[in-house]
């Protein structure tokens, strides 16, 4: 059984998340660091009230978008090297469910859609193969 659109969708979520992560590290990351330092208004306020919270944001916002690129590299590599042609495969279904789980929780609603359509996908077609392999 083919599973070009799994395929398909955690290739599409895997550059969505790469492209989220380089958005976060530019323009939340750099941009705003250098905005708040030549800046009076209330942003800037709030930011250095966030650095005096929790130690420096910069480093926060930076790390948070390598951890978005590197879901993004994981999903394109398991696209490309785990998700076969009629095999049964539930460790990369989980992994997606995480995923979406994450995304949920960060309120990315691209990658929650990508996520959970992928992992339904992948998991359903898993029963249909192994009952093919049954029967056939």
């Amino acid at each position: 059984m083919s599973r070009k659109k799994e395929r398909t969708l955690i290739k599409i979520m895997g550059i969505w998340q790469i492209i989220d992560g380089l958005i976060t590290i530019m323009f939340y990351g750099i941009y705003q660091e250098f905005f708040a330092q030549n800046n009076s208004s209330s942003f800037s306020t709030q930011y250095h009230g966030m650095n005096a919270l929790f130690g420096n944001a910069f480093l926060f916002v930076c790390g948070f978008g390598t951890l978005l690129i590197g879901l993004g590299l994981f999903n394109l590599i398991a696209s490309q090297k785990y998700v076969k042609d009629d095999q049964i495969i539930t460790s990369i279904g989980v992994v997606l469910l995480i995923q979406a789980f994450f995304s949920y929780m960060i309120f990315d609603v691209i990658s929650l859609i990508l996520g959970m359509s992928a992992a339904v996908i992948l998991l359903a077609k898993n029963k249909s193969i192994r009952l093919n392999s049954q029967t056939g």
